[in-house]
């Protein structure tokens, strides 16, 4: 009996020690991307060339609510989002189609929604996006609207107390498609790949490299925390100018913020409006 009081103890005593290690805060964000209405004062040159946004620890959340917002219109019968290829559009006109799971509607469109969509998750095991229903901008995003102004993207994520170090870049893009020029590799013919090959009149073929999609917007946001919540960010806002060319402007902000308050990103080309609240603590 001793014995079982004592051990009973000890592992009460070891709970107590291992409960404050789990007890990680969560926080969810809500960001609202706009384009800014065109105006003749706006005399930045944005044409200068930036680096590109680092690439390291990435976290995609928003590509799979963009493939849900597809898979849903495709289950309603929205002609838009029909899989079938041409040929069966036009043999099997008023054949029903199949929905897969795994179409990857992103490369079908020339505008993303402005809101992916997520089943509404409560949980604090890893970080997730979330579902519409579980957002509170509506009115602002609206608002906006009637203002003249263009959202890009609504859309939010729940995730821990992280550390700047452990922090991921969590992905964010939306807006219009547009496509980088194509671009020709010349290749040789002949089989040889020796020194003489180089100098001869060997046939030669081009090799067309399309490059890859660009989005209107394209960046990252990484969230950590250190007493304070600190948001750095770093976006790419493309347009095309007058004479059709493509161009960029870049926007990055490091921010220290309080949960609780609306904060506003704001550039001469876009504005992101943004809130991190406390979720369960």
């Amino acid at each position: 009996m001793k014995q079982f009081v004592l051990k009973a103890i000890l592992l009460g005593t070891l709970g107590m020690v291992a409960t404050p290690a789990l007890a990680v805060r969560w926080f969810e964000v809500e960001l609202i991307a706009f384009s800014q209405k065109e105006g003749a004062e706006i005399r930045e040159d944005f044409s200068i060339e930036t680096g590109p946004i680092p690439r390291e620890k990435r976290l995609d959340l928003l590509t799979k609510g963009f493939n849900n917002v597809g898979h849903q219109a495709c289950l309603s019968g929205d002609v838009n989002y029909d899989p079938r290829s041409v040929t069966e559009k036009f043999t099997r006109q008023q054949s029903s189609w199949y929905c897969d799971d795994n179409i990857n509607y992103v490369e079908r469109y020339e505008k993303l929604p402005v809101i992916p969509v997520s089943e509404p998750l409560d949980h604090m095991q890893s970080m997730y996006l979330l579902a519409p229903e579980q957002l509170r901008f509506d009115a602002i995003r609206k608002k906006l609207e009637r203002q003249g102004k263009n959202p890009i993207l609504h859309t939010g994520w729940r995730f821990p107390d992280q550390s700047k170090k452990r922090a991921p870049n969590v992905v964010v893009y939306g807006g219009m498609k547009f496509e980088q020029p194509a671009s020709y590799r010349y290749i040789s013919d002949g089989q040889s790949d020796s020194f003489i090959s180089l100098l001869s009149s060997a046939p030669q073929r081009a090799i067309k490299t399309q490059g890859e999609d660009l989005w209107e917007l394209d960046g990252t946001v990484k969230i950590h925390i250190r007493h304070y919540l600190y948001v750095t960010s770093n976006f790419d806002y493309r347009y095309l100018t007058e004479e059709g060319e493509l161009e960029s402007a870049r926007m990055s902000q490091f921010t220290r913020v309080y949960s609780g308050d609306i904060h506003y990103l704001d550039h001469p080309k876009m504005g992101i409006i943004f809130q991190i609240r406390k979720f369960k603590h």
